[in-house]
């Protein structure tokens, strides 16, 4: 049996050269992937910032429509409301008093200022214009809202809501 003569700087230049392919095939591929993964992030946050601002749109539907069935489903169970006089309320306070009649909207707008994603967890600043039904010991007015919002079960949910009334 004959043996090759293996030729050193030969395999030498070869093997540089492969590590060389192999180093300018990684600088050109890894962009490509940090951008892939970074457009994944972005597409959830531009999903969750549109889930959260559907369910704001949900939220204003279902105040201005007096209904406690959304706002049953929107509000977390540990939901807490501070209103702009430093009154507070549970979940179950505020629907009790849309049921009674003691908490009835005649008209509601909001705009939404900025959502601040924070993993499950939303905070979104809105400006409040309300006007309530005649008799109802609330003022009217326009009020900055600040809203926090937890992902629960896969449904973003409201957990905290304080009003400010705006000099407007």
């Amino acid at each position: 049996m004959k043996h090759k003569r293996i030729d050193m700087d030969k395999l030498k230049r070869s093997f540089d050269t492969k590590r060389i392919l192999l180093a300018v095939a990684m600088t050109l591929a890894l962009p490509a992937l940090i951008l892939c993964q970074t457009n994944g992030k972005n597409a959830k946050k531009g999903g969750d910032e549109q889930a959260v601002r559907q369910t704001l749109d949900e939220l204003v539907a279902a105040l201005r429509n007096n209904d406690t069935a959304p706002l049953d489903r929107i509000y977390a169970d540990d939901y807490t409301f501070v209103g702009d006089t430093g009154m507070m309320m549970t979940k179950a306070q505020r629907i009790a008093a849309f049921k009674s009649g003691d908490l009835k909207y005649e008209s509601i707008s909001h705009e939404v200022v900025s959502i601040h994603l924070f993993g499950d967890t939303a905070v979104a600043i809105t400006r409040y214009t309300t006007k309530f039904a005649p008799g109802i010991k609330f003022s009217d007015g326009k009020f900055l809202t600040t809203l926090t919002f937890v992902k629960i079960k896969g449904r973003w949910q409201l957990v905290a809501a304080h009003n400010t009334r705006t000099g407007e």
